[in-house]
């Protein structure tokens, strides 16, 4: 279920399964159920070798359980820690958790799921090591507590010549994401992208520190290949030798690009055959993600923790208009429908479109 990849950069490990466990019933119409599910989580992590570690999501406490070094790993690294948000906030955080969640794998005869009890402020996730789902229930479980104080949504957010500009998106439609192509601009700043938080009025705040991205966001900005050979690794595959002959060409391209952003001179230090490798690995698989510090890519000037937004977007797949005035839950300032299919689906198509709107 979990187990280590063969290593590039500082870690990377392999989660048997890349997509989401199917939902569980509503635990609070079934509270027999809700308890035999709490009591078989606690069982499973008592007398094992576990992890219990809290997140700070935009001053609220959300407590991880798990037996999984992996899921551990990732939570601790895409979130804030309580001495990083008094040192950016200066703010307290109540000692008890908001938001619960369970999370162990290994368990026998119970299958992959996850449950969720609004009740009792608690999300239980069984037998997957895939952070993809864990991000997912701790977003999920953190909107219920949020309520009517904000709104939790999946989409991106920049400053562009100071100005906030945000954008929702379905999960799983595009990566890389316009964040990227808006970066392309010396007048841009990130803010955030893959989960929000928007308060009113209009500010959207980054609830994660880094980016879960697919490793493939190298065929499009393979000037980064060098920094991201820093980062942790989800799933990324052994390269089969027909892999790597048919690859090559592509690889030497991706290479040439990659030597001109290298002043650590990080790809230069590895045998020509090994980069060639790691470059081809990072494209091989469309489940292979990474944990990316956004200011390993753009810089710490150039990045900022919310945004006040004075124009939203919602990015959708299918055919239509390519832009067409919309209102844009939940921001309530002037938005627009983009329609993912009438531009050419790269990130600095889509950012120009935007632009153009504003």
């Amino acid at each position: 279920m979990e187990r280590p990849g063969v290593l590039i950069g500082l870690s990377n490990v392999l989660t048997g399964t890349a997509v989401r466990v199917p939902a569980g019933p509503d635990l609070d119409a079934q509270p027999s159920l809700r308890e035999r599910l709490r009591t078989l989580a606690r069982r499973a992590l008592e007398g094992r070798e576990s992890f219990i570690h809290d997140a700070i999501l935009h001053g609220r406490r959300a407590r991880l359980f798990t037996n999984s070094h992996h899921l551990a790993d990732f939570w601790r690294d895409n979130f804030p820690t309580e001495p990083e948000w008094r040192a950016a906030v200066g703010t307290p955080v109540p000692r008890e958790p908001d938001v619960t969640l369970f999370a162990p794998i290994g368990v026998e005869g119970e299958p992959g799921a996850s449950y969720a009890s609004a009740e009792r402020n608690e999300a239980y996730l069984f037998n997957t090591s895939c952070y993809l789902d864990l991000r997912a229930c701790a977003m999920a479980a953190f909107a219920r507590r949020v309520g009517s104080a904000g709104a939790v949504v999946h989409g991106g957010a920049v400053e562009l010549a100071g100005r906030g500009i945000a954008w929702t998106y379905p999960r799983e439609l595009i990566h890389p994401t316009p964040s990227w192509g808006f970066l392309e601009r010396a007048d841009a700043k990130f803010a955030a992208d893959g989960w929000l938080l928007v308060e009113a009025p209009s500010r959207a705040h980054a609830l994660e520190k880094r980016l879960y991205v697919r490793t493939s966001v190298i065929a499009a900005y393979p000037e980064i290949a060098a920094r991201i050979l820093r980062c942790k690794f989800e799933n990324v595959p052994e390269l089969a030798p027909a892999q790597a002959d048919s690859g090559a060409a592509r690889a030497e391209e991706l290479l040439a690009a990659a030597a001109q952003n290298d002043p650590q001179r990080i790809l230069k230090a590895l045998p020509e055959e090994r980069a060639r490798e790691a470059v081809l690995r990072l494209l091989a698989s469309p489940d292979a993600r990474m944990m990316l510090d956004p200011e390993l890519v753009w810089g710490k000037s150039r990045t900022v923790r919310s945004a006040v937004v004075s124009a939203a977007f919602a990015v959708r797949a299918g055919p239509g208009e390519a832009a067409r005035p919309e209102a844009v839950p939940p921001f309530p300032c002037p938005g627009h429908e983009i329609r993912i299919e009438a531009v050419a689906g790269h990130p600095r198509e889509i950012s120009r479109l935007i632009a153009r709107k504003l």
